[in-house]
């Protein structure tokens, strides 16, 4: 008797015990996505139905600073759609939690990648140089795909008028148009295209621009009045060298001139001309002193550094009589 009471008492405990299975199924978030990389704005449709146990509430963080998605066991299969507009590395986390505060989390990386987008690239030649500057404009432009170009203006920097036109192409990569920049100065061009997007979208490049001043010219260079070499001159008498020179910049100065009579003489002046100046030489008589020079004047103006000019002239010495 007292053995078919103690089976009794184990079958009666075994079907409880069995009764109250779901008490120990384990608490599992399980999380699937849709689609786990692509272009903004991404849709993704996650999967919540695949997580296990006693699901008393559940929360969806989508990584991007959104609201989270939040639902209770019975909603736990309800699929749910999020789209991310900017790109980047997000992940997404499923939060599971039972009625005794119980948790467990699963998570999904989305690597959203920027949308495809207008490029635009601007190039000035040359891109430096001394006033009056004449710079060509290169443009490189490529629409957005299923776009097209319908409008460009080119700012030059300098307050001139802009260069604007109507379009209609997908890519271009050709010259665009040249200007003339007058004053010394740094500029920065600007290069605007515009799509037939809704509403249209604007996309830019820049390109620098410096222009420095003109260098000083030697206006004219003589010797014994002649500015056409080479010239002729009798040894053992005065040469006149005469030169005018002055800045290629009405707001710079000459501070320096140098002449070289081309025999070993050289003259230097730390005072600009501002008319012509006069200097006399002898070519002295003898075996070495006759024959073919080359004369030259050379000015610096008070730039740093110094931008400077020369000039050269032919002189032969000839045997006086």
């Amino acid at each position: 008797m007292r053995k078919g009471l103690t089976l009794g008492l184990f079958v009666l405990v075994g079907l409880g015990l069995g009764g109250c299975a779901w008490l120990f199924t384990p608490l599992k978030a399980v999380l699937t996505a849709s689609v786990t990389s692509g272009t903004a704005p991404l849709a993704v449709q996650f999967d919540l139905s695949g997580s296990t146990g006693p699901i008393a509430t559940w929360t969806l963080t989508f990584g991007d600073g959104s609201a989270p998605a939040t639902g209770t066991g019975e909603t736990i299969g309800t699929a749910v759609l999020h789209t991310y507009t900017t790109p980047g590395t997000r992940v997404a986390t499923l939060t599971v939690q039972d009625a005794r505060g119980r948790t467990d989390s699963a998570s999904v990386t989305i690597t959203v990648a920027a949308p495809p987008t207008t490029t635009v690239s601007l190039g000035a030649f040359p891109a430096s140089g001394p006033a009056p500057l004449a710079v060509d404009f290169w443009a490189n432009v490529q629409a957005a795909p299923g776009r097209r170009i319908k409008h460009i203006a080119l700012d030059y920097g300098d307050g001139s008028p802009i260069f604007e036109a109507d379009v209609d192409f997908e890519s271009y990569n050709f010259f665009i148009g040249g200007h003339t920049y007058t004053t010394p100065g740094p500029y920065t061009a600007t290069l605007t295209v515009t799509d037939d997007a809704t509403p249209p979208q604007s996309f830019t490049a820049t390109a620098a621009i410096t222009v420095t001043s003109p260098p000083p010219a030697i206006t004219t260079f003589t010797i014994n009045g002649s500015s056409s070499g080479p010239v002729s001159v009798v040894e053992d008498t005065d040469v006149t060298f005469a030169f005018q020179a002055a800045a290629g910049d009405p707001s710079r100065k000459l501070v320096k001139w140098e002449l070289k009579s081309g025999d070993g003489y050289v003259v230097t002046v730390n005072v600009a001309p501002v008319s012509t100046l006069n200097v006399s030489h002898v070519y002295a008589g003898g075996y070495t002193q006759t024959g073919s020079y080359t004369a030259s004047v050379k000015v610096w103006d008070d730039l740093t550094p110094a931008q400077t000019a020369e000039a050269t002239l032919g002189v032969n010495v000839v045997v006086g009589p």
